[in-house]
């Protein structure tokens, strides 16, 4: 074999290493986030027991928001870190804060063995994980998206979205598993402790992927070559873009993935049903979630964007109508589906976005700081909104033009977006450091001019 198909050969697999790495801690962010949201019924019952069901369902769900609202601070602590230490480190510190603090809610009391004390403990620790979570996800994709080729970056970036969706799809498996096993009795007693313990064994895999993988190239880089760096307040406008990009990433998944959940067990439907048509939707969503980042790397991300959110906007509400007019658990899964197919195709888009936004020196706290406050505004209020929605009009359709707005926002925004996100690449005026056996060379500023 040839030196330079040698080399090849070496880059490719240090990308899909480094992918894998990035992914398996985002996939255990979103398995923590889901077993809440899958199990949030019978949480609803054991932490909030003298409540009517409609309220008991409220109160959990402003607990599942209490976690979304510490992230911004979270990226604010771990963004910079990223920027400063690298993103390696600050990867292995957000794994293992959120696999720690999950293993703790399976531990915890309940509301028949300490009363009062129970729900406020589950509040402290679902902030807990919204502060580590705040640094996974924007350090996750720009970990993965630094090491890709300038081609590729938008659909290596989307495999990291893919590991949310498999965090979802694992929750998912585990709940139906437990709760045909175990019955609805002890899933209520005890079994609903289960998935939240094995957030541990699976960050512990995390751990070892992260902790054998070096630095990025471009991070290097950018700490080797000595420059002038304006400061990151300078591209406050920059944040603001991403969090509207943002709105419909955050609605739109966990309108389909968690919210759209509870909805079909408050249609009448089983848990397992309404969970296996989740697993379902959850799937067919991985492989639109890689099928948006390799769009935007071909067409573009803004008109990528735009396609996606004007989907959604004429979609949401017919979908959401017959999703709920459904008595047919096939016909349910179909609507279940293709509500959730728009959303899961516009977050395979929308990492890359947030990436070249902002250059490699300052990427750590503009994605992790915006990200987590559009995060916080929109995907920690989604469900107490829609759910509230529905019960002042009546109408279980509500939560479509909840996604309707979203879309509409980020379209908007899309519109706003510089016509080529890509960074334009200069000629190398250092060599980085070699990473994985490889010399790679770069833009040393990483951004645009």
């Amino acid at each position: 074999m040839s030196a330079p198909s040698e080399a090849e050969h070496a880059r490719a697999s240090t990308v899909r290493r480094t992918t894998l790495a990035a992914a398996i801690g985002n996939t255990v962010e979103n398995y923590d986030y889901a077993v809440y949201g899958l199990v949030a019924t019978v949480l609803a019952k054991n932490f909030f027991p003298n409540s009517t069901p409609g309220v008991a369902l409220l109160s959990t769900f402003a607990v599942f928001a209490a976690a979304f609202v510490i992230r911004p601070l979270g990226g604010l602590l771990l963004g910079p870190l990223a920027d400063r230490i690298g993103r390696k480190p600050t990867l292995v510190v957000t794994l293992i804060g959120m696999a720690v603090v999950s293993t703790l809610i399976g531990l915890l009391p309940t509301a028949a063995t300490i009363g009062i004390a129970a729900p406020i403990l589950l509040v402290v620790l679902r902030m807990g994980q919204g502060l580590a979570a705040g640094g996974e996800y924007g350090t996750a994709i720009i970990y993965a998206a630094e090491f890709a080729p300038e081609n590729r970056k938008g659909e290596m970036a989307s495999r990291v979205q893919m590991g949310s969706l498999a965090g979802l799809l694992i929750g998912a498996v585990i709940v139906v598993s437990l709760t045909l096993s175990l019955g609805p009795e002890a899933m209520q007693a005890w079994g609903w402790r289960v998935p939240f313990l094995l957030a541990l064994p699976l960050g512990a895999i995390g751990f070892y992927l992260r902790s054998r993988l070096g630095e990025t190239p471009e991070f290097v880089e950018v700490q080797e070559v000595a420059q002038d760096r304006p400061p990151v307040g300078r591209r406050l406008w920059r944040g603001v873009l991403l969090i509207g990009v943002a709105a419909t990433h955050a609605v739109g998944f966990y309108l389909a993935f968690t919210y759209v959940q509870n909805l079909i067990i408050q249609l009448k439907f089983s848990l397992v049903t309404a969970t296996v048509v989740i697993g379902v939707a959850l799937a067919v969503g991985i492989g639109l979630v890689l099928a948006g980042g390799r769009v935007s790397d071909r067409i573009g991300r803004r008109p990528a964007l735009l396609i996606a959110t004007a989907v959604i906007v004429v979609a949401s509400y017919p979908l959401m109508a017959g999703l709920t007019s459904s008595t047919n658990p096939w016909v349910l899964g179909i609507f279940a589906v293709l509500l959730a197919a728009a959303p899961s195709f516009y977050t395979g888009i929308a990492p890359i976005t947030y990436i070249e936004l902002f250059p490699v020196h300052a990427r750590g706290t503009g994605v992790s700081l915006a990200f987590n406050i559009a995060v916080a505004v929109f995907g920690g209020s989604v469900l107490y909104v829609t759910q509230w929605l529905v019960q002042t009009t009546g109408d279980n359709r509500a939560g479509a033009f909840v996604l309707i707005g979203s879309a509409a926002l980020s379209g908007l925004t899309a519109l706003a977006l510089p016509t080529v996100l890509t960074p334009r690449v200069r000629r190398p005026t250092a060599t980085a450091t070699p990473v994985g056996g490889l010399r790679l060379s770069r833009d040393p500023r990483g951004g645009r001019p």
